[in-house]
């Protein structure tokens, strides 16, 4: 049985049977792709599909998040607090640390603070009073120079949705461990499939018009559904990985390795860059 999962993985099986020259650049972080006379580029996840514009918006969660509000997006609101030594030319007169109190005070005394370009839940932060705030935005200003604050909200479940060039071929769920509130599957979460339809819809078009909003073609993006009934997206993800996802459901291995291929062959199209 194949076990192989890494993008790299896929890549390099992927290009043998396309007949694409593959190779693999700088510790093999960066795989180059040759087809005829034209060259792309697949580095770490990201991948040689989407726009620089793109993928640095999706990439900050405050700016992903001011995108989306503007298109009429619903999503999970994410400030911007800025490092007060590191990024001291652009903070405003009352500072980063009274911005941070009052989003905290207009959002019930509980948010969550995080790298505002972090992944894989690392350094993300329930704060429930001032003490746990000023602990977790120290904590984060540790290793980077700016923070995203949000409301914390009680999530029912929350979804990945992994969209390619305006379609959504594979969504699924991810269940909180009881004793970890997060639901990154690199935190303990468990990945279940989504079978009901009316859900799977609500999903894909919400996800379609994140996708669009930010205007990228291949990611997967992150939908929370809340205690409430209301679906918002959490984040865009312009790296699109699935290692995790396949340890526990190994079977989706051939709907993912099409979801790579997608990706590998419209990297050669012209229209995959409009």
């Amino acid at each position: 049985m194949i076990k192989f999962n890494s993008p790299k993985d896929f890549v390099k099986e992927i290009c043998q049977e396309q007949n694409i020259k593959f190779e693999t650049l700088s510790y093999e972080y960066i795989m180059r792709l040759t087809k005829g006379s034209v060259v792309r580029h697949v580095i770490g996840s990201k991948w040689d599909v989407n726009n620089a514009a793109a993928c640095r918006i999706a990439c900050d969660k405050s700016a992903c998040y001011a995108v989306l509000k503007h298109s009429g997006v619903p999503a999970i609101p994410h400030e911007l607090l800025m490092h007060p030594i590191k990024r001291q030319g652009f903070i405003g007169e009352k500072g980063t640390w009274l911005q941070a109190l009052k989003f905290f005070g207009n959002s019930n005394s509980k948010v969550v603070v995080k790298p505002n370009h972090g992944t894989n839940g690392q350094d993300v932060l329930l704060c429930d009073s001032v003490q746990t705030l000023e602990s977790a935005v120290h904590t984060v200003f540790a290793d980077s120079p700016n923070a995203a604050i949000s409301p914390f909200y009680d999530i029912k479940t929350e979804y990945r949705v992994f969209h390619v060039n305006g379609t959504c071929p594979l969504v699924y769920g991810k269940a909180a461990n009881p004793e970890n509130w997060r639901h990154n599957l690199s935190q303990g979460a468990t990945a279940f499939e989504v079978a009901d339809e009316n859900i799977l819809a609500t999903l894909k078009t919400l996800a379609s018009r994140a996708a669009t909003a930010i205007g990228i073609h291949f990611a997967t993006i992150d939908i929370v559904e809340t205690i409430s009934g209301d679906y918002l997206i959490m984040e865009i993800n312009s790296g699109v990985q699935a290692r995790q996802l396949l340890e526990q459901l190994p079977y989706l291995r051939p709907v993912v390795k099409g979801i790579y291929e997608s990706a590998v062959l419209n990297m050669f199209k012209r229209e995959a860059f409009t």
